[in-house]
């Protein structure tokens, strides 16, 4: 099978195709088996979370999606595997409570890396417009001011400053789907380019 992305790799996965799967697990067992041991130190137990979590992709493989990298779903499965590994295990092992706080709290940060860097690729896009269209956008995205206000403070009409925002809000939506894909959908909520 020649090298395919993942999306390729799980769109042959949803119509069962096994080989589709274990080129899945080719790509993706050794970093995956590396974070899972780096949280829990047990080669026996890594290996019993790795394949619960490939067991998990096979069982749901109808439903996966991928955009460009199936990698964080595995690692999300994973998490939720060493979660329940340790909460089943709680004689043997000590401090799990911690583990689950810090597993919790580190997809927190997930949320928080890629709010960033959406925010990141929000400015780049803004940069790149006139500077009238950009101080349009922030005054009424960032500082909450009305078109009448807007139009006052920039002395412009209030129909130019509804074309610029208008044109603003067309140009970052272009520009964040081109490069974000199906994550340009949290735009609206970080941004409220309603």
């Amino acid at each position: 099978m020649r090298c395919k992305s993942d999306k390729e790799l799980v769109e042959a996965l949803r119509s069962g195709d096994e080989n589709a799967f274990e080129c899945i697990f080719e790509r993706h067992w050794q970093p995956l088996y590396a974070f899972v041991n780096k949280m829990i130190a047990d080669q026996d137990q890594t290996k019993d979370v790795l394949q619960n979590t490939f067991l998990e992709v096979w069982k749901r493989k109808e439903t996966l999606y991928a955009d460009d990298s199936i990698l964080p779903f595995l690692i999300k499965v994973a998490k939720n595997e060493v979660i329940t590994l340790f909460r089943k295990d709680k004689v043997r092992l000590t401090g799990d409570e911690i583990l689950i706080s810090n597993l919790q709290r580190e997809g927190l940060t997930d949320d928080k890396l890629l709010a960033t860097e959406l925010q990141g690729a929000i400015e780049s896009e803004l940069i790149k417009m006139p500077v009238n269209m950009r101080k349009c956008f922030h005054l009424s995205r960032y500082e909450q001011k009305s078109i009448k206000d807007i139009a006052a403070e920039l002395l412009l009409s209030e129909q130019t400053v509804k074309n610029n925002i208008s044109e603003a809000l067309k140009r970052l939506r272009n520009g964040l789907t081109s490069n974000w894909g199906y994550l340009a959908l949290l735009i609206p909520v970080t941004i409220n380019l309603t």
